[in-house]
């Protein structure tokens, strides 16, 4: 019955010639409210995170549905905003230099890695920086793109021990509200663009992504080395803080193209999802600068 009813919403949507196409793009509005109404879990579920999503991450771990995503960032914010606190309340920090070294020259590497990976996977060869449509294909360089989507998806799953880390280290100037709303909502940000829109113009907000992680873990990593290179290199912090704000107005201004009539993308709604995070993410980044940085300066 659920397919019926997106036929005939699409069918009703193509009888508008002026408008069928925005109405086509949000239909997934209008067939949920024939579904919630009656309580069928079973086919809510069946549409949700199998009917409208990609077929092809279906098999990659953590993307059949969200749950255990969701299981994991509840784990996490418990961590870093109750049991870890606690449990570092009578003990000394720890200082993981070598893990530090580590893991940042890990994530520094497998940034780069992965923005060469998504700018090979279509950007070089027959993607613009314009509006592209999202289509499912299972060529060679689309299923390519799908797979390094989801890489950099799993990759924002491990950055969440960024917080663990300043927890453990009792850096809680750094377990800010920016830091846990920007690390979470990321890793449902990516979740949700490599279960419905791995491809097309939706992944180039990837790149700019990993360039900036390339910078930032690259910070991290020469600070890790010791206290004498960590005072030489601090003047360089605030400008990965502007690379990062620079990143979100060029996601803006990239995804903003999807909502203008000419561009037909497919799922118009993950640009209203991207440009409310993105904006959020610009707002609270702007307001950790002139925190952190300008009234330092006048003062």
């Amino acid at each position: 019955m659920s397919s019926d009813i997106y036929r005939i919403e699409t069918q009703d949507a193509e009888s508008f010639p002026t408008c069928g196409s925005q109405v086509r793009h949000f239909s997934f509005f209008f067939h949920l409210t024939h579904l919630f109404p009656s309580m069928d879990i079973a086919r809510v579920y069946h549409y949700l995170f199998e009917e409208i999503a990609d077929p092809r991450v279906a098999k990659f771990p953590l993307m059949q549905d969200p749950f255990v995503v969701m299981l994991i960032l509840v784990v996490y914010l418990e961590f870093v905003l109750h049991i870890g606190p606690r449990y570092m309340k009578h003990r000394k920090p720890y200082k993981l230099k070598n893990f530090l070294i580590v893991y940042n020259c890990f994530l520094a590497i497998a940034s780069g890695i992965a923005c060469y990976g998504i700018l090979t996977s279509g950007y070089t060869t027959n993607l613009s920086l314009g509006c592209e449509p999202f289509n499912i294909s299972y060529d060679p360089e689309p299923l390519n793109m799908v797979s390094w989507v989801w890489r950099v998806f799993i990759m924002k799953v491990i950055e969440l021990s960024d917080t663990i880390i300043f927890v453990l280290r009792k850096k809680y100037n750094q377990t800010s509200f920016l830091h846990v709303y920007h690390h979470s909502s990321t890793v449902i940000m990516a979740w949700t663009v490599c279960k419905y829109v791995p491809g097309g113009m939706w992944t180039f907000i990837m790149i700019p992504n990993c360039i900036v992680h390339v910078f930032m873990y690259t910070y991290y990593l020469l600070a890790a080395l010791g206290s004498e290179v960590k005072e030489k290199i601090m003047p360089v912090k605030k400008y990965i803080t502007k690379l990062q704000m620079i990143q979100f107005i060029i996601m803006l201004l990239h995804t903003v193209q999807a909502l203008m009539p000419s561009c037909d993308p497919n799922k118009k709604f993950v640009a209203c999802m991207y440009m409310m995070q993105v904006t959020i993410m610009l707002y609270l980044f702007w307001g950790f600068y002139k925190k952190a940085y300008t009234r330092k300066k006048l003062e």
